[in-house]
């Protein structure tokens, strides 16, 4: 009669402790695991999301190109930290010595994403940016 008593009651308490979990709503600019998008225009672009416990990184590979005789990988590849909040994207390249953060413009909508061109010279433009599966 006791064993049955405390398996009802740890049933009753986990019940609970699940129902008790916390929904927060759903930032429609969140990122959700590794993934990875291209650029659309040029299809040149990639940029993945990845988080590393606290630590949320933005990787863009822009490919390489030669410069003085040496195979690189072209200007303001590598990662960044990133932190969005509503339309805004924050982003530091971990490559520079500036530990400043620039704010970007940033939305997603489905498999599409706009963010303002941080790594291009023509300031101020909306790249666009395709999911990939």
């Amino acid at each position: 009669m006791i064993i049955l008593f405390m398996k009802y009651t740890l049933l009753l308490c986990t019940t609970l402790f699940l129902s008790c979990t916390k929904n927060e709503p759903k930032n429609e600019n969140s990122i959700n695991g590794i993934e990875k998008w291209v650029e659309a225009q040029s299809r040149l672009d990639t940029i993945y999301f990845e988080s590393w416990d606290s630590l949320d990184l933005l990787h863009l590979n822009r490919g390489k190109e030669v410069r003085d005789d040496y195979l690189l990988p072209k200007a303001y590849s590598g990662p960044y930290n990133y932190s969005i909040s509503g339309d805004r994207i924050s982003l530091n390249w971990m490559l520079s010595s500036n530990s400043a953060f620039n704010d970007y413009y940033f939305k997603i909508n489905g498999d599409q994403m706009e963010i303002g061109n941080f790594y291009e010279l023509e300031a101020g433009e909306i790249l666009t940016f395709e999911k990939l599966e």
